[in-house]
């Protein structure tokens, strides 16, 4: 990488996961934000305050900002109906682009970005930020070196609390199907698949679906008045991955005491590895290495697999052309299509078999 080379980021969306975005630039030597972009002028004119960004540099509207010669590339922190239109501009200007998941509302806008982006590709990362847990980092290297043998069996579960009804949390965009799409299996269960496909590889089937809704109606904040949820609660489903691996998957934003629990147990023929993000820098290990029956053991994972991150790996990718490991178009993509079939096996109560060509 050019040591002297700083992007100029653009941030679109000044939400509350933008700040997380914004305390990890910090820490990034090569990226710096330069122009900001929200619908809401005030809290637009306010961050710019905050961080030293000119009026010329602060936007209200998405095509001003990336169209901008002066913005080297785009990180969108935006609610779930912008991603495809704000990808697709930044496709149609060249702009390299950081989006978060999941990758677009539905396949009819994800099969229309695949045909732009085959036509003119552009340096592309998408939010998988849960593979960079230092913990996941050194497990895949663990797999990759057959440390528990051949994988036959994994379990994961996202759950978070937020959404329980002590919590009395108001309705929020996240619960309206015309911007989220869908409920907790696009907002958690994105992760999911993304750590399945990160650890074992593609899906071949998904089956035994099933999506709920636990609280039907909540208290818009601004009128006081009920609203009706029409996204799910809970989404749990069943896959086949390649090499006849088997894997069950069950997320909520209704579990109370998991506060941001992503957890993930892999079950190989020579031993098991467990991960939670909530422990992002050990790994639990169970694993024959004596006479003796394997035991369960507490492994501290190594320096070299802490401090990544995927708008690292983004800068990367656009500073030196290459970043084998940056989430990708085609990630975002086949996320997509993962989602939907799980859609589909929830609606149908049958068993859906993925074959949709892939991204690139």
């Amino acid at each position: 990488m050019e040591t002297n080379k700083i992007l100029n980021i653009g941030l679109i969306g000044l939400g509350g996961m933008s700040n997380y975005y914004r305390n990890l630039i910090s820490t990034i030597e090569t990226i710096r934000i330069a122009a900001i972009c929200d619908v809401n002028r005030e809290l637009v004119d306010k961050l710019g305050e905050e961080i030293a960004i000119g009026q010329e540099r602060r936007f209200t509207q998405i095509e001003d900002i990336i169209a901008s010669p002066d913005i080297d590339a785009i990180l969108a922190v935006v609610p779930n109906n912008v991603h495809a239109k704000i990808v697709e501009l930044c496709i149609l200007n060249q702009k390299p682009v950081m989006s978060e998941k999941p990758f677009t509302m539905n396949m009819d806008e994800a099969d229309h970005l695949k045909k732009l982006y085959e036509e003119s590709p552009i340096p592309f990362a998408i939010g998988f930020i849960h593979r960079y847990t230092p913990s996941f980092q050194y497990a895949k290297q663990l797999i990759d070196e057959s440390a528990i043998g051949r994988i036959r069996y994994f379990d994961v579960k996202y759950q978070q609390s937020f959404g329980a009804p002590f919590y009395e949390t108001p309705y929020l965009w996240r619960y309206d199907q015309k911007i989220s799409g869908t409920g907790a299996l696009g907002d958690l269960g994105a992760h999911m698949i993304d750590i399945a496909r990160f650890f074992v590889g593609e899906f071949e089937t998904v089956s035994a679906a099933l999506m709920k809704t636990f609280i039907e109606k909540r208290i818009d904040s601004t009128s006081g008045e009920e609203r009706e949820v029409d996204v799910d609660d809970f989404a749990s489903f069943q896959a086949e991955l390649g090499n006849h691996v088997v894997g069950n998957f069950v997320t909520t934003r209704n579990a109370v005491g998991s506060a941001n629990q992503l957890e993930v147990t892999i079950y190989g023929d020579a031993g098991t590895l467990n991960m939670n993000i909530e422990r992002p820098d050990e790994i639990r290990l169970c694993i024959k290495n004596s006479d003796e029956d394997p035991v369960w053991k507490t492994v501290e994972v190594p320096e070299s697999h802490r401090n990544k991150s995927v708008l690292r790996d983004f800068a990367s990718l656009i500073i030196d052309g290459e970043n084998s490991n940056v989430p990708t178009f085609s990630d975002g993509y086949i996320n997509q299509t993962v989602i939907e079939s799980v859609i589909q096996s929830a609606a149908k109560g049958q068993s859906v078999k993925l074959n949709r060509e892939e991204g690139k």
